[in-house]
């Protein structure tokens, strides 16, 4: 066997591994500048703020101002930034809410809290977003809102959904919490609709570990997000019935911790570069595998800057999937040192996967759990209805077919270039996977 055959053989199969230098990230998110913020906070004896003050105020301040609104709010985490969302743009029983059914559920489980039903529609085959012609498809008399998801930092077709909301007249909620930072046509997301949405969690790119925030250039907004779960924060005063509850709230406490806001606000200062970094890395890899036979890249909508990432993503393309699983391809990127996963939001059987296959959405019985979690003014007949799970050619077709990896930040281009030639080596000999 000559050198050149033996360099060949997929590790799987017993041939020499293709990566040498695994990527190491050399990107620290608990530097010393976020625990100098945070021990300053505890020395000053600070565990708890109630007002817009301190480390909350500057930090609203800042992230407001790098998306474009009037308002901030600071809240425990992003799911709780969509349920406040959702409760003040008026989401209740008897409304529909529009999304997409690739994304993460907690974009979806706070219209339940309030009472009403989430309708899910396609995605865009080529950037994973909500697919504006099938929104269109599935607006009714009923629906009330839109919510859709930058995924993976991926933009969504701005200048499509506003003008779907606009002739509507319904609202519009961005769930932002992949794409800090990302734009559509130099216009920052989470300033478009009537509330951007975002998740400062775990290892979002800016993150306290758990806490979210709600961007909004509506006082009106602004007033019943602070009504619901923020006591103690001073409102706008611009609703009279409002003004009446006074000093009280609704009693649900959505503070975030000021400790995790002052990690976030570090994070924050650093959001530029580290965009830049994703970016340049994105390209890089996708530069390498775009002429890749067998793989796809996901590219961004022109007119969009991604921002914040979370995960890369690319495809393998349907003649690869129809004669070797997704799961044995990704078994062989591994053995060859690619550190690649099965996409997240696609796995089968359902773990997250595509969302309108879910049980919690279709056949089970959320009236048998009480509380707030089912519409009540639904017959029999619409509870039916809704049980059916929708055909979404898409998402269902890609689903199969999505790989991710790190979303790269600190690593050397040398590192980035062996994963790439190691993807190719597995795609070029695709055909000894078959019977693997």
């Amino acid at each position: 066997m000559s050198t050149k055959n033996k360099v060949e053989k997929l590790a799987i199969l017993g041939g020499e591994r293709a990566v040498k230098n695994p990527p190491h990230e050399k990107w620290i998110k608990v530097t010393d500048k976020v625990k100098k913020a945070v021990m300053d906070l505890m020395d000053s004896q600070v565990i708890r703020i109630a007002d817009a003050s301190g480390i909350i105020a500057e930090f609203e301040s800042d992230f407001s101002k790098m998306v474009g609104t009037n308002y901030g709010l600071a809240m425990s985490c992003g799911t709780v930034a969509l349920h406040s969302a959702y409760f003040a743009v008026g989401i209740g029983p008897g409304d529909e809410v529009i999304v997409p059914t690739y994304t993460w559920h907690a974009s979806i489980n706070p219209i339940m809290h309030c009472s009403a039903t989430p309708v899910f529609c396609d995605i865009d085959p080529n950037s994973l977003t909500a697919d504006p012609d099938d929104i269109e498809r599935k607006i009714t008399s009923k629906t009330k809102a839109i919510s859709i998801t930058h995924v993976w930092g991926n933009v969504c077709n701005m200048d499509r959904i506003v003008d779907i909301v606009g002739r509507h007249k319904i609202a519009l909620i961005e769930d932002c919490s992949h794409a800090h930072g990302a734009s559509w046509q130099g216009k920052k997301v989470g300033s478009f609709g009537d509330a951007g949405c975002f998740s400062l969690h775990g290892n979002k790119a800016v993150s306290g570990g758990e806490c979210g925030i709600v961007t909004t250039n509506s006082p009106e907004i602004f007033d019943k997000i602070v009504l619901l779960g923020l006591f103690g924060r001073k409102k706008t005063g611009c609703n009279e019935e409002i003004n009446k509850v006074g000093e009280m709230s609704l009693g649900v406490k959505y503070r975030p911790h000021p400790w995790a806001i002052a990690m976030a606000n570090e994070d924050l200062k650093r959001l530029p570069e580290l965009n830049k970094k994703r970016t340049e890395n994105y390209n890089y890899i996708n530069g390498l595998l775009r002429e890749c036979s067998g793989i796809e890249v996901i590219e961004p909508i022109p007119g969009a800057i991604r921002g914040g990432y979370l995960n890369f993503k690319f495809k393998l393309s349907k003649k690869v999937v129809d004669i070797v699983n997704r799961e044995c391809v990704v078994e062989a990127m591994v053995a060859e040192g690619v550190p690649a996963a099965v996409d997240r939001y696609s796995v089968f059987p359902y773990k997250y996967g595509l969302l309108h296959y879910a049980p919690l959405y279709t056949t089970f019985d959320r009236r048998s759990i009480g509380g707030c979690f089912y519409d009540p003014t639904l017959t029999k007949e619409e509870e039916e209805k809704y049980k059916q799970t929708p055909f979404l050619p898409n998402a269902q077709d890609i689903a199969g077919r999505l790989i991710e990896t790190p979303a790269f930040i600190d690593v050397t281009t040398g590192s980035l270039e062996e994963i790439c030639m190691a993807i190719i080596k597995v795609m070029k000999n695709i055909k000894y996977l078959v019977d693997h």
